[in-house]
């Protein structure tokens, strides 16, 4: 299989894109969240040591700089290759996926939304090895107290983030008006 990958700068660092050609479309494989130029570069020649710079995602590169940048944006999720999520994973990312901007929802009350009402920790381990942050945009989970938790990009990115859609934190506490699911 052949990957192709680019990286775009944005207001919170360069980010970087994995992807392959099924069928003729694309598929993201990974995207990763912004950092230092050269470490990404070097992270991305590791995980995907054959893959090819290629700079054809020039619409989604300015779709994911806007969202960043706090514009509504709402991802065509037939780009992103699910294919290597399992189920569980699948299923974590789709409920994420359908937190509207301006909230936030629990490990808990995602976990209770698909069906595993004791699944708060495995719901956090797949948003934690989110292989598509921004697009599924995982930085909407938080604790049940309304506390961050964790996030791929570091509590920073998450609250800015956040920040970005109109969520105030309190405290370091998100108001629980503000919780979906």
């Amino acid at each position: 299989m052949e990957f192709f990958y680019d990286l775009a700068d944005s207001a919170l660092g360069t980010f970087g894109l994995i992807w392959r050609l099924d069928t003729e479309r694309i598929k993201i494989n990974k995207i990763y969240l912004p950092s230092n130029k050269n470490l990404l570069l070097e992270k991305i020649k590791k995980e995907y040591p054959n893959t090819k710079k290629s700079n054809c995602l020039e619409e989604l590169f300015s779709q994911i700089n806007k969202f960043i940048s706090g514009e509504n944006i709402k991802f065509d999720l037939d780009l992103l290759d699910f294919e290597i999520c399992t189920g569980f994973e699948k299923k974590v990312l789709l409920a994420e996926y359908n937190i509207p901007r301006g909230f936030v929802s629990t490990y808990s009350r995602i976990a209770k939304s698909i069906g595993v009402p004791k699944g708060a920790r495995a719901v956090g381990n797949a948003l934690a090895s989110n292989p598509f942050p921004l697009i599924i945009p995982c930085h909407r989970a938080i604790r049940s107290d309304g506390s961050l938790g964790g996030f791929q990009g570091g509590l920073v990115m998450k609250k800015k983030l956040l920040e970005n859609e109109g969520i105030v934190l309190s405290n370091g506490k998100v108001s629980m008006d503000k919780i979906y699911y």
